[in-house]
């Protein structure tokens, strides 16, 4: 019996050596990290890809599949500044790898701060949810919403930007940074003449939300058929659709469509009550 109690405690050790050496954690579950990428994007030296961190999505520095967009910077800038109290230490939650063959992990400082929600909360990021991946959805919905409570980052002109109409932005869709629209933060109005289960559209843009987000976010009884021929304003990045119209992604459509209650809900005002410190 004690041999087989042995062979037990021998086998635990040798997997949980294999995890650690798979999750490129030291001893201390720490390690350092020696490039910040961009707002979601490091890498550490004791794993040979990167590190995509999970649940978020942060601006793009540079134009790629998706504009170059605001706050970019800003969301490098926090993970240096964050990684500082801790000499550039982490801990790393792993939880396989990407179509890029990009480590996913929940990204921990010493302290006990999670990056990914932390971004989101200083809103430096938007939530981005896998149901494979996603272990901490409670904190996510939280962080963003915080985010939005407190116009924090991509939220702190929700109050002031002036309203474009979507035809002004379909005829610029050039880089921010070169006077155009294409990775700005908008406050964009325009005629709903189609909607589908997870998007709506007018002549010049579309307005999508990934099922994801859907299931994360919204209550019981969303429903976008509702802002069929209404006349919306959506608030979001602007990237450019492969029809060639504009695009938003939507994350939380009950914060970035104005007034949504007043179309989608079946119960009354539910988006006004759930986001009471909106206005």
């Amino acid at each position: 019996m004690k041999h087989v109690r042995d062979i037990i405690r021998v086998s635990i050790l040798i997997t949980l050596f294999v995890v650690l050496s798979l999750c490129g954690c030291k001893s201390d579950g720490l390690t350092t990290v020696t490039e910040v990428i961009d707002g979601d994007t490091i890498v550490v030296e004791s794993l040979e890809a990167s590190v995509r961190l999970i649940g978020v999505d942060a601006p793009e520095l540079r134009d790629g599949s998706k504009p170059a967009g605001q706050y970019a910077q800003e969301a490098r800038l926090f993970i240096l500044e964050s990684l500082k109290k801790g000499n550039s230490k982490v801990r790393l939650e792993l939880h396989g790898k990407d179509s890029y063959g990009r480590n996913l992990a929940y990204v921990f400082t010493p302290d006990g701060k999670m990056l990914n929600t932390e971004l989101l909360r200083n809103g430096l990021a938007r939530p981005l949810t896998y149901e494979e991946t996603s272990h901490y959805n409670d904190k996510i919905v939280s962080a963003y919403r915080d985010a939005f409570k407190n116009r924090k980052g991509i939220f702190s002109s929700y109050n002031t930007l002036k309203t474009v109409e979507a035809s002004k932005i379909k005829d610029n869709l050039k880089p921010y940074s070169q006077g155009g629209f294409l990775g700005k933060i908008v406050w964009v109005e325009f005629f709903v003449t189609d909607t589908s289960r997870l998007s709506i559209s007018g002549k010049d843009i579309i307005a999508k939300v990934r099922q994801e987000e859907v299931e994360l976010f919204m209550p019981e009884g969303f429903n976008f058929d509702k802002l069929y021929r209404k006349t919306v304003r959506v608030y979001g990045e602007v990237w450019e659709d492969s029809s060639g119209k504009a695009s938003i992604l939507l994350r939380d459509p009950a914060i970035e469509i104005g007034n949504i209650s007043d179309f989608v809900y079946q119960r009354p005002n539910i988006a006004d009550i759930v986001y009471a410190a909106r206005f």
